[in-house]
């Protein structure tokens, strides 16, 4: 786990077969921010994939690395002063060694973030 108890933390997560619910925290103070972009942090992209990632490894218990993407869709910006939890859902199901997932990023009413992957289990 690159970004899990650094980056950004579990604050409530709900597993069942096939998915996950979870609410998240961003650490607004992070290095990664400060960067991106001074003075108007926004949370980049590449972390929102990497959430993905990493909830489907904690909750499957089984390392996965991205094979493809249907679907990539930024929505809206995630700014951690004004959003610092956020909620992800993503539901999933196994097939030839692979996850077939739908995810998303939101709050209340914003949807930050979809994905429609193809994850490889390693």
């Amino acid at each position: 786990m690159i970004l899990l108890n650094d980056f950004y933390f579990i604050v409530q997560q709900v597993p069942v077969i096939g998915s996950v619910q979870a609410r998240i925290a961003i650490n607004k103070s992070h290095k990664i921010l400060e960067g991106h972009f001074p003075g108007q942090p926004i949370v980049p992209g590449v972390c929102m994939m990497q959430i993905i990632l990493e909830i489907m490894e904690l909750n499957t218990r089984k390392r996965v690395d991205l094979v493809a993407a249907d679907t990539i869709k930024f929505l809206s910006l995630i700014d951690p002063v004004r959003n610092p939890e956020i909620e992800v859902s993503i539901t999933y199901y196994e097939e030839n060694g692979q996850f077939l997932i739908t995810a998303n990023l939101f709050a209340d009413t914003v949807t930050f973030f979809k994905l429609k992957a193809t994850l490889k289990i390693v």
